[in-house]
């Protein structure tokens, strides 16, 4: 068995070995394919709303910190399109860079040497590590011990931060801690406003859970999730990532 943070961080891991090409252990797939109900830790919580995807959908643009106005980043709204031989736009090259390849190089070693259908497959499974690495509503409510209408009022301020994806709520699960007096990141709020609304949910992953040198600690570049988690302000990330909306 496995606590509601092992199976929240062997998801991040899962999701990053994409990524990286990290090899892992097989114990680590199978506790981020657990259900936060079977963890060891698992806690009751009030259920206290219906979730009824239809009626809330259009509600959840107004929610400060649901990402992209409510998006619907599923694979049921978003089907596979046919190529027609088109290259990417830009845009679409630096999200796949970013959430997939991690440099230029990288990718133009691997355009030149894989077939189109064989990069599309790549950018599919890219996608999808970014959605899985998230949990549900309800799966955030038994993380910070509380009830789900709360968790809905922190995402309304900006305090929490989810995006849509097939009708429902995924919160994505950088943004919580091991601490029990402070089960979130700090300064959500700002992070929320800054994301671009074209960011994919996994260049989103990408940005939080890679060391940048803008976000040094003790000298050694250090992820945004591990800037913020040692008590550093927001700062410097949203400079980055106004950097990354000029581009």
């Amino acid at each position: 068995m496995a606590s509601r943070l092992q199976i929240a961080r062997a998801r991040a891991r899962v999701a990053l070995a994409g990524r990286t090409g990290e090899d892992l252990p097989e114990s680590v797939r199978r506790a981020a394919a657990m259900d936060f109900a079977d963890a060891d830790d698992a806690v009751a919580v009030d259920r206290d709303r219906e979730l009824d995807p239809p009626r809330l959908r259009g509600a959840f643009r107004q929610f400060v910190g649901v990402h992209a106005g409510g998006h619907d980043f599923g694979p049921r709204h978003n089907p596979p399109q046919p190529r027609t031989g088109r290259d990417l736009t830009p845009d679409e090259e630096e999200a796949l860079i970013e959430a997939a390849f991690g440099t230029r190089e990288r990718y133009e070693a691997a355009k030149a040497a894989v077939a189109r259908g064989e990069l599309d497959a790549i950018e599919r499974r890219s996608w999808q590590r970014g959605l899985s690495a998230s949990l549900t509503l309800e799966e955030a409510a038994d993380w910070l011990d509380t009830g789900t209408g709360r968790v809905l009022t922190h995402l309304a301020l900006g305090d929490l931060f989810a995006f849509v994806c097939d009708d429902e709520l995924l919160f994505p699960a950088w943004q919580f801690t091991d601490d029990p007096d402070q089960p979130s990141l700090n300064y959500m709020s700002s992070l929320v406003r800054a994301f671009d609304e074209d960011m994919h949910p996994t260049s989103i992953l990408g940005f939080m859970t890679t060391p940048h040198s803008y976000t040094s600690i003790d000298g050694e570049p250090a992820t945004p999730v591990e800037w913020l988690t040692s008590g550093r302000d927001a700062k410097p990330l949203l400079e980055l990532l106004e950097t990354r909306r000029m581009r």
